[in-house]
């Protein structure tokens, strides 16, 4: 093996001059990597949104639409729905209201059925196109959403939104483009996408569909292109041509997959269309208007609505950024050429460097390499506890300071190996690592493949370009450019694809897999062992090291504002029909004073196992007063009959015209269930079977459920409404918003 090594140095920079030549290089790719990072410069927005008069109009809209959460089924989003109807007709537009009831099932891990119905109000309207053709033409979907979540906090996010979407419609009704456009302000979006599932089902104008903007406000960040669905070259290319600030990558699709509430296309996949989401961008404050946002949306508008448009989905591809050039994107199955053009350079490298005898060599450099790996992956564990903590308060000082400290373990352990089993070795050895990981991400992870498979091919490239005999007849700064060539795609992709897999995935309880992403990039440090420049290296590590325990701490907005100490939001109060009698409900937290002398009596939280069983979730509770103006729910059992199967059959009617009801069966598994003559599942459910209704009003419901005739079972009806009876409340605590907190009135039907 010595003598092996002897021929497979790269080169070595010796003396003052190279040795900076070497920092040089380094602090290339550091700019490179900065660049990456860096936000991209935002244009100048067109005149009409830069005007006074839009910040005006946007203010108010966002002024009238966040004054109260617009949760579906309520009164405070009936009178958004009438403000947004009421501005479109006044713009000289025919706006229509969608009234759809519309289902969806959603199965849960542990087999547990959840059927959700709700009565849905779309606000659809069209701009008509100035082509002569223009209705026989595919037209453009401009989607958003005008409902909220029922807690006070959710009421601002989506209004700005659906506020540029107002005067988005304003501009284009002045200036229309070639083709139509229909604009779908849809509800019931934030209870499982009903408003746009109803329109993808039910509307006659789903057909016509040749291109859909969908744009979500209810995302933390600046405004970005976060999904595309059967978007080829054409969709994504008029997106990088209109709106190229709106950075985004594939990837950062299937890591929002990880998490169920992030924010996806939905049902409008089902489209016969390309499907473009963007998100982010709402302004923190109230009263702040969306300038941004209401650019980029008009600008998109306005070139897709000039672009010829073809039904129909488009071959996919992904995409993802670049420094200084902006997004760019490739057919998804050009992924595979890399990835074996990677695989042969790699077999064509050992085979040059060690021959066919060299399977020892190559063993001793890859198992090195993966136990530096398996070091720096559990030394990472000892701070576990504060990565999860920053994840979660959106800081970035404890991941960047964990990064650049694993860096510079797995480089110094690097150095060690190359003493060891020599530079061949431990450069192919490290690049073989990420070579599996990318075979396996084509597979089954395509849309985060380019990430590993253009840096790697590049490595690999210039690993195979200086062991040429070209390459070994070139002075030291022709090496050095080869290699500092070879090293620029790692820099350009991969931090970003760090920062955004923390970004993403971190707030929501799962700081691990971004640190797991980070290994087989470790890798890529490997080919600064060619440069022979420890000092270099050393220097550019201790740099980053000391900039990162310098850097202020640094915190993000959180997904979700917590609830203010004096506040109402997360009590409940519960009027229980089987125990005839009413209780205050908090869930886990901190009590301040006034909390603590509403559960006087109470040392910690509890399992409520009079009302909720013995596995429920411990909470606060204490007896209320009964409030006898809210009625419990109105239920019957209209049959429950044992034969073959038991057949229970039942009618509820929301007595208190509740927005939302919620249905759960306990003790037995549904074999089928219907609501009014509508089936909700036909075979037999692993668990237990629930149901959410939305914006039924005091309509009468009849339900049918089947189980086996020796099983018994229980069904609890719930109503929610928002507010809390704050006559009840004490004296200091009756003059909050009316909003806060939850009334429930609880009933449960028995089955024997």
């Amino acid at each position: 093996m010595d003598a092996v090594r002897a021929v497979t140095p790269a080169f070595h920079i010796t003396g003052l001059r190279h040795a900076l030549a070497g920092a040089v290089a380094l602090a290339i790719l550091a700019a490179i990597a900065w660049l990456a990072l860096a936000p991209p410069d935002v244009p100048a927005p067109v005149a009409s949104v830069a005007s006074p008069a839009w910040d005006a109009r946007v203010t108010n809209h966002q002024r009238v639409l966040a004054a109260s959460p617009r949760s579906i089924g309520g009164s405070d989003n009936a009178h958004a729905r009438a403000y947004l109807v009421t501005q479109l007709r006044a713009m000289g537009l025919a706006p229509g209201v969608q009234r759809a009831t519309v289902r969806t099932s959603v199965t849960r891990l542990f087999g547990g059925i959840h059927h959700t119905i709700g009565v849905v109000h779309n606000i659809v309207v069209t701009i008509p196109g100035t082509a002569p053709d223009a209705a026989r033409r595919p037209v453009l979907l401009l989607a958003t959403h005008y409902d909220s979540g029922a807690a006070p906090r959710d009421a601002l996010p989506g209004a700005a939104t659906a506020s540029a979407l107002l005067e988005t419609a304003r501009a284009l009704r002045a200036a229309p483009p070639a083709n139509d456009i229909v604009l779908l302000f849809a509800d019931g979006e934030r209870v499982g996408m009903l408003g746009s599932r109803g329109f993808v089902e039910q509307h006659p104008l789903a057909r016509r569909i040749g291109m859909a903007l969908r744009f979500n406000g209810a995302v933390d960040g600046p405004l970005r292109m976060l999904e595309a669905s059967s978007a080829g070259a054409p969709a994504l290319a008029g997106w990088m041509r209109a709106a190229p600030e709106l950075r985004g990558a594939s990837a950062n699709t299937t890591l929002a997959w990880l998490l169920g509430d992030a924010p996806h296309i939905g049902p409008l996949t089902r489209l016969d269309a390309p499907v473009l989401l963007f998100g982010g961008g709402e302004p923190r404050a109230a009263g702040a208007a969306p300038r941004q946002l209401g650019d980029a949306m008009l600008r998109l508008a306005r070139a897709y609505g000039a672009a010829p448009l073809t039904p129909g989905g488009q071959a996919a591809h992904v995409y993802f950024s670049l420094p200084i050039v902006g997004p760019v994107h490739h057919a998804a199955w050009l992924v595979w050429a890399p990835a074996i053009l990677s695989c042969l350079m790699l077999a064509g490298a050992w085979r040059g460097q060690f021959g066919e005898d060299g399977v020892l060599d190559a063993a001793q450099g890859a198992f090195g390499v993966c136990f530096l790996l398996l070091v720096v992956r559990v030394g990472t564990w000892s701070w576990d506890r504060e990565l999860a903590a920053a994840g979660l308060a959106g800081e970035y000082r404890p991941p960047l300071l964990v990064a650049v400290v694993t860096a510079c373990v797995f480089v110094a352990g690097l150095y060690l190996l190359r003493r060891s089993v020599g530079t061949a070795a431990t450069v192919l050895g490290a690049l073989a690592w990420p070579t599996l990981v990318l075979l396996f991400a084509a597979v089954f992870l395509p849309t985060l493949a380019p990430l590993l498979a253009w840096p790697l091919v590049a490595a690999l490239g210039a690993f195979t370009l200086l062991h040429t005999r070209w390459g070994e007849r070139q002075g030291p700064n022709i090496r050095l450019l080869v290699l500092l060539a070879g090293l620029v795609p790692a820099a350009s992709l991969l931090p970003p694809a760090l920062r955004d897999a923390w970004i993403v995935l971190a707030p929501g309880h799962m700081h691990v897999p971004p640190m797991l992403m980070a290994l087989p990039m470790l890798c890529f440090a490997s080919p600064l062992l060619m440069l022979r420049s420890r000092a270099a290296v050393t220097g550019a590590l201790a740099l980053a090291l000391a900039a990162c325990v310098a850097l202020p701490d640094g915190v993000a907005a959180p997904r979700g504002k917590a609830a203010e100490p004096g506040n109402l939001e997360g009590l409940v109060y519960y009027k229980d029909m089987n125990s005839w009698r009413a209780y205050w409900l908090l869930p886990q937290q901190p009590l301040d004073n006034w909390r603590r002398d509403l559960f006087a009596g109470r040392t910690k939280p509890t399992v409520f196992v009079e009302v909720f069983g013995l596995r429920s979730a411990p909470q606060w509770y204490a007896v209320a007063p009964r409030d006898d103006a809210i009625a419990f729910p109105e239920c019957f059992i209209l049959r429950n009959h044992v034969g073959n199967v038991r057949l229970a059959r039942f009618t509820v009617r929301s007595a208190n015209r509740a927005p939302h009801m919620a249905l759960a069966m306990h003790g037995a598994r549904a074999l089928r269930s219907r609501v009014d003559c509508v089936t909700l599942n036909a075979t037999e459910s692993a668990w237990s079977l629930s149901l959410s209704l939305y914006g039924m009003q005091d309509r009468v419901l009849q339900l049918e459920i089947e189980s086996e005739p020796n099983e018994i079972f229980a069904i609890t009806v719930q109503e929610h409404i928002p507010g809390l009876p704050r006559h009840l409340l004490p004296a200091d605590r009756q003059g909050v918003a009316p909003q806060l907190g939850t009334t429930m009135s609880t009933d449960i039907l028995r089955f024997y």
